[in-house]
């Protein structure tokens, strides 16, 4: 009776266990992004060149994520994410133009900033999990930022702060018994004039828990509102750790 009794107690302290592992799992991640920019914004009457008129050029960024995954089918797993999207510079202008109401003119010296740096929400169900994994869900990407100059007597900024509703997918193809990987990331959204386009690909080697992975990231954002636009590119080559729990 008590080896039988040890036999039940032994099988039970195993699947729960078994079970325990299936219930929550954990990814996170941190990269390093080189980022080049390009684009224009304008208030008012001019559209002002980041690399013509601000000096804009490269600058580099980090981003993180963490991603919960359970096993109950209707309720979707959860994924946050904060990328670091900001530049700085110091311009000496050759042209004058205008920017919320103010003049700036030739030979003034301008210290500008573009901030789209962003934190994403998204809910995602997994559609394929095999050797082709496959995601998909609703992404609420909350802005955090704006574009600001400033030169002597004059300042003026565009706030952007307002969350935005994206389509998500993320696509993994596993080479089997090698560790090696191709994944795909893809934020996007368009309606109008207004779009938001945010795509990553990369390859990866995957070691028990730890995968190293490089890639190209491209985020475009293409932004209209009466007298105010933006349309900025961002894009490079970046580098990564992940951890699979």
């Amino acid at each position: 009776m008590i080896n039988k009794k040890l036999m039940t107690a032994a099988m039970l302290a195993t699947f729960a266990a078994g079970t325990q592992a299936d219930i929550l799992g954990a990814t996170a991640g941190a990269y390093q992004w080189k980022q080049s920019w390009e684009g224009d914004v304008q208030s008012g009457t001019d559209a002002i060149d980041m690399n013509d008129d601000l000096g804009y050029d490269d600058e580099t960024g980090t981003s993180i994520y963490v991603a919960l995954e359970h096993p109950i089918p209707v309720l979707p797993n959860i994924r946050l994410q904060r990328t670091d999207l900001d530049i700085s510079e110091r311009n000496n202008l050759s042209r004058s133009f205008t920017f919320e109401g103010d003049v700036y003119t030739a030979a003034d010296t301008v210290d500008s900033t573009t901030d789209l740096t962003h934190t994403d929400a998204t809910l995602y169900y997994e559609v394929l999990d095999n050797w082709v994994n496959l995601d998909v869900g609703l992404t609420v990407r909350m802005f955090d930022g704006e574009v600001r100059l400033a030169t002597t007597g004059r300042e003026g900024s565009i706030e952007l702060d307002a969350p935005v509703p994206m389509l998500y997918g993320n696509a993994r193809f596993n080479l089997p018994l090698t560790g090696l990987y191709a994944q795909a990331v893809g934020n996007v959204i368009s309606f109008g004039d207004n779009s938001v386009t945010d795509m990553a690909v990369g390859l990866g080697y995957e070691v028990a828990i730890v995968s190293l992975e490089v890639g190209y990231r491209n985020f475009d954002v293409s932004l209209e509102d009466d007298d105010e636009e933006a349309n900025v590119t961002v894009d490079g080559i970046y580098f990564g750790v992940n951890i699979d729990i």
